[in-house]
């Protein structure tokens, strides 16, 4: 079978797979050159239409971001919930959610890099606030579970902090760097029983 052409591939865009093909160029983009390192109209190349066939879905670069990002934590999410799905009590769920994010961030970093290195305002962008809020209550849940009607927020901060530090220096190389050859997931498991006593 023949490849397509570019219009061809252009004539499939106008039939729902633009803003897919626009997500995948903004990722891949990422991997180049950062969140913040390119542009619409380099997303629009990337994926082989007019500069002018982005706006049809996204308003600007952040809006095609804001939906990357959403794409991540909704991905992030059900990564969550199959881990917590499989632990036996709340102690164990939580470790297993430490467990579990460190190891989609680790597998998606052009993702993650998008989630929270992009300064995107969740404040404009409802739908990426609420997909961030669901990823989230997944840890207050199991949080709950363990702190016997206290806020979940004040151990779930420390938590997310300690997880998400050690996936961004995961991601970034950084444990290596400094002669950590630990496994990032063997390392929260350890350190997240501890926290948690």
């Amino acid at each position: 079978m023949a490849p397509k052409t570019t219009a061809a591939r252009r004539e499939s865009y106008h039939h729902g797979d633009l803003k897919r093909a626009l997500t995948s160029a903004a990722l891949s983009l990422v991997a180049e050159k950062g969140p913040k390192g390119f542009t619409l109209t380099e997303a629009a190349r990337r994926a082989g239409v007019s500069a002018a066939a982005p706006y049809r879905h996204f308003a600007d670069k952040a809006e095609l971001l804001a939906t990357v990002a959403e794409q991540g934590f909704a991905d992030l999410h059900a990564a969550l919930l199959a881990a917590a799905y499989g632990a036996s009590d709340p102690k164990a769920r939580v470790i297993e959610l430490g467990r579990a994010y460190v190891r989609w961030a680790v597998a998606h970093p052009d993702h993650y890099r998008v989630m929270f290195g992009s300064e995107i305002s969740k404040a404009d962008h409802p739908a990426l606030a609420v997909a961030a809020d669901r990823a989230f209550g997944d840890l207050l849940d199991a949080i709950a579970g363990l702190v016997d009607g206290q806020d979940p927020r004040v151990v779930a901060a420390p938590l997310w902090a300690l997880v998400h530090g050690v996936a961004s220096l995961a991601i970034g190389g950084e444990l290596g760097a400094v002669g950590i050859e630990q496994d990032p997931e063997a390392m929260i498991a350890g350190v997240v029983d501890r926290v948690l006593g």
